[in-house]
């Protein structure tokens, strides 16, 4: 019974970080009609890796697609902020050749998640401005987001993390191809705040059954991708040229 409640409410709070996306567009869309200002929409593609007890380290291999949509709104020629709404997969198999324990273990993941997140975006260079002639700039950025992961491990179990809030914080370059279009590669990490993403921690760590992992390390998700977006330009005419 509380299971299937605590599914309720993890579905009802995912329906809402949705309605809360599709808000936030509707109001973005209104306002760029509405005052003109340098905003942005967009899309990315990329992929997703992790690292926890099941993967301790980085392989190429262990990518899974993800992307997302968002809409950005340019404060000032440095700050800008983002709103996304986006997917993603991960996915891992215990390393037999890491250490005894992996190969003991042979735990194994899959699974998909849906993210929402709120970024600050602060550039180094003004690439926006045609009188600089500075097309291109290198930029950071941090958040907050929530996501809910739905999995499947090795042994046939179906699980999910519930609602979870998560970190992101990354690197990345942009560039400008004129006013209207910009083309940006990202790479970030990701604190999740959960140590549930491959469903090995729920048992106990200890030498004879080698079932568990370690319950005091968090898990983390990587997100390297590539991102166009359009710039929504209005042009005001000075008042009183078509009176």
């Amino acid at each position: 019974m509380f299971s299937s409640l605590r599914a309720y409410h993890t579905d009802k709070l995912a329906k809402v970080v949705t309605r809360f996306f599709l808000l936030t567009l509707v109001a973005f869309l209104s306002q760029t009609t509405a005052f003109g200002q340098d905003s942005e929409l967009g899309m990315e593609l990329g992929g997703y890796t992790y690292l926890g007890d099941v993967n301790r380290k980085f392989s190429i291999s262990d990518y899974s697609l993800g992307g997302q949509f968002f809409v950005r709104r340019n404060l000032n020629d440095a700050l800008s902020y983002r709103v996304s709404l986006g997917a993603g997969k991960l996915s891992a198999v215990d390393d037999e050749a890491f250490d005894v324990f992996s190969a003991n273990r042979s735990a194994s993941f899959e699974g998909s998640f849906i993210n929402s997140d709120f970024l600050l975006e602060y550039h180094f260079l003004n690439y926006r401005n045609d009188r600089l002639e500075q097309f291109w700039t290198p930029y950071v950025f941090f958040g907050l987001g929530l996501y809910r992961m739905q999995g499947d491990d090795g042994f046939s179990n179906e699980y999910n993390t519930g609602i979870k809030f998560r970190v992101p914080v990354g690197v990345g370059i942009k560039y400008r191809f004129n006013k209207r279009w910009i083309l940006a590669i990202s790479t970030s990490a990701i604190k999740t705040n959960s140590d549930e993403i491959d469903n090995v921690s729920a048992g106990t760590p200890n030498i004879k059954d080698y079932s568990g992992g370690n319950p005091n390390d968090d898990d983390w998700m990587f997100y390297t991708a590539i991102s166009l977006s359009f710039t929504f330009h209005k042009i005001v005419c000075p008042e009183g040229w078509f009176k």
